[in-house]
Order: structure tokens, then C-alpha cells, then sequence
């Protein structure tokens, strides 16, 4: 009977000991590690002297293997805390965190995050913008080239936000920021940003995004003219309608209020300015290892105030994607055909064109 006693009480003091350091680990948090490599080939018929696909934001070398991002995300959680660690390198990863200078420039994202509540969470750092239906997370879009759209907006912004959820369909989010794509403020001004989302339906997730402030400083695209003021206006939307098909509209509408004394022939920020655009998705699984993605999209910039100078653009993008390595390696062809009002593309002599076919291909592997 001693012997059973004693044996009941070895086996209780071990599990109770397991049980501690179980409980020592799980409070120490969990850290995980997730990331994808991307590389490309592109060929542009129009064969452009400068070697370069004109309007493209990532994409841009014509008949070259390359390149796309690396990336490593370092997740760490702890009860309501969780801490954010998203570094990439290469050449779209220099494009992407442009506003990031040295060695910073490797960070896409760097933040903490807290729930305050079951409803109420906070962020503070640097992290993705809320605006747009595109990601720099190739691995995240079905077409591998990015619209005008996505580059016509911020990529990223460092500050502070809440997100509420308001009920099971109804979210908000709210934050204070430094401004546009930048680490640091160039400016000491901040900006304000908005969202609220709706899921009316199962399947259909809508969202109304903003942001507003004057951007003004010498290093951005947004003028020198103290007192000005950038507002983005954009709704994204998707809708699941079958377990194959999914439909996507993004739209948005930007303005610029010039702060300058008066307006200038030689200067865009010295007179008011606005830019719009919308873009229409569609993609299809036609089995488990293949689908295809449409995109057609339009925008108009008339006073070149942001990227690429006065323009009027359509395109249509047509992406296969199959799937491998239980969906951890993309392969995705993708044919795209971009016009214009001006000659804004380039030929194999310099000239200007009012048309852009390319054809390639991405591969994508994520961990």
C-alpha cells in the first residue's frame, strides 16, 4: 500500500511539474517565422531602348530573369501582445520602403499590437497602408504585376491606430500618422486615417478607407508648399460568389490643395490637382492546381501629381496561377496590355508609343 502511495505521489509531483514548465513556456509566448521568395522573367514587345517597362511599379526590367523580394516575418505573441518583425530585401523591397533611408530600408514592417479588449485593439509602428486592393505580399495577389492604382497610393505608414470591432459585420479603424510612405516624419505635420468595413453577407467584405493631412516637405511627391493638404478617398471590395469565383472592385479618388502663393506652368504643386481611378477583378479555380485571374483597370492622373506625370491609362491583365508543393510554390504566367492617350510608353528606338504588351512569368515560394 506504501509502495502504490508513493508511486500515486512520484506520478502526481511529475505531472504537476510538467504541467509548470508547460505553463513556463506557454507564458514566455510563441515566436513563428514566415516569409516567400519571388523571382520573374518579363519580355515587352515593344523591345523599349531604356530596357525598362514604362508605368510598371515592381516589374520593371524588359527581357531579364529577376529578382523580386525576399522576405522574412518574425511573429512573436504573448497573451494580447503581439510583436511584428517584417523585413524584406531585394530590388522590390528597396521600391516598396522607399521612404525608409540606410539600413531601415529593410523594414516593411516593425510593430506592436495589442488588444485592449475583446472588441478594441491597438497598434503602434510602422506598418502596411489600409488603402487599396493590392499588397506588396506577392504571394497575397493574383496578378503579379501591381495596378496603377496600388501605385498611385501609400504603401505603408508609421503611427498609431485602433481598430474596433462594432459588431460581428461592422468594423472601425482610426489612427494618427506620420504621413506617406516614411518611416519618419518629413514634416511636423501629422496626417489622419480611417476605415470602416462591412460584412453584410458571408462572402463579401467592403471597405471604406481614407486618409487626410498636409504632406507637404522636399522629399516627397507631394510639393514644398507649406499649408497644402492630400486626401484619398477608396473603396475595396471583394465577393466569394462560389468556392471557385471571386469578383474584386477597388476605386479611388485623390485630391491635392496647394499651399503655394500662386500657381506656376512649370510646377504641378503650385495649383489644385486630382487623380482617380478603378480597378475590376475576376478570378477563377478551374481545379485544385490552376486558375485565371482578370484584371482590367483605368487611371487618370491630368495634372501629374503623383508617379509617372500626366496620364490617362487602361490596362488589362490576364494571370494564370498554378498551384504546387501543397500551395506553397505559384507559378504565374501573366499576359498584359497597357494604352494611353499620350505616348507615354517607349519603343526599341526611344520613341514614344501609345501602347504595352508584355508577357512573363513569376514563381513564388513561401515558408
Amino acid at each position: 500500500m506504501k509502495k502504490i502511495s508513493l508511486l500515486l505521489y512520484l506520478l502526481l509531483a511529475s505531472a504537476i511539474t510538467l504541467q509548470a514548465q508547460v505553463d513556463s513556456v506557454a507564458s514566455k509566448g510563441e515566436l513563428t517565422i514566415s516569409g516567400y521568395v519571388d523571382a520573374y522573367y518579363q519580355y515587352n514587345f515593344n523591345k523599349p531602348a531604356s530596357g525598362l517597362n514604362q508605368g510598371r511599379i515592381f516589374d520593371t526590367p524588359h527581357n531579364s530573369f529577376s529578382l523580386g523580394l525576399v522576405q522574412t516575418v518574425f511573429t512573436y505573441t504573448r497573451d494580447r501582445l503581439s510583436v511584428v518583425a517584417d523585413l524584406t530585401f531585394g530590388p522590390n523591397a528597396d521600391l516598396g520602403n522607399f521612404g525608409n533611408e540606410g539600413t531601415s530600408r529593410i523594414i516593411k514592417q516593425a510593430y506592436i499590437s495589442y488588444d485592449v479588449s475583446e472588441k478594441v485593439n491597438f497598434t503602434i509602428g510602422q506598418f502596411g497602408t489600409h488603402i487599396g486592393y493590392e499588397l506588396i505580399d506577392a504571394p497575397l495577389n493574383y496578378n503579379y504585376s501591381l495596378s496603377y492604382l496600388f501605385g498611385n497610393g501609400p504603401f505603408y505608414h508609421t503611427g498609431a491606430k485602433l481598430d474596433f470591432a462594432l459588431s460581428e459585420k461592422v468594423g472601425l479603424m482610426i489612427g494618427v500618422l506620420n504621413g506617406w510612405d516614411g518611416l519618419q516624419d518629413f514634416n511636423d505635420k501629422k496626417s489622419v486615417a480611417a476605415q470602416i468595413s462591412f460584412a453584410p453577407v458571408e462572402g463579401l467584405g467592403i471597405y471604406l478607407n481614407w486618409i487626410g493631412g498636409d504632406e507637404y516637405n522636399t522629399e516627397s511627391n507631394f510639393g514644398d508648399s507649406e499649408g497644402s493638404y492630400t486626401s484619398l478617398f477608396d473603396l475595396t471590395t471583394s465577393y466569394q460568389a462560389t468556392p471557385s469565383f471571386l469578383v474584386g472592385l477597388n476605386a479611388a479618388y485623390g485630391s491635392f490643395k496647394t499651399g503655394a502663393d500662386s500657381p506656376s506652368a512649370f510646377d504641378p504643386w503650385s495649383k489644385d490637382a486630382t487623380w482617380s481611378g478603378a480597378a475590376l477583378y475576376a478570378n477563377y479555380a478551374i481545379n485544385d492546381g490552376f486558375g485565371l485571374g482578370v484584371r482590367g483597370e483605368y487611371f487618370s492622373d491630368p495634372d501629374g501629381v503623383r508617379y509617372f506625370g500626366p496620364i490617362e491609362v487602361t490596362a488589362v491583365t490576364v494571370t494564370g496561377n498554378i498551384t504546387l508543393a501543397d500551395g506553397r510554390f505559384l507559378v504565374k504566367p501573366e499576359l498584359r496590355l497597357d494604352s494611353t492617350k499620350e505616348n507615354f510608353f517607349e519603343d526599341s528606338d526611344g520613341n514614344g508609343k501609345k501602347s504595352q504588351a508584355t508577357l512573363g512569368a513569376a514563381f513564388i515560394y513561401s515558408f
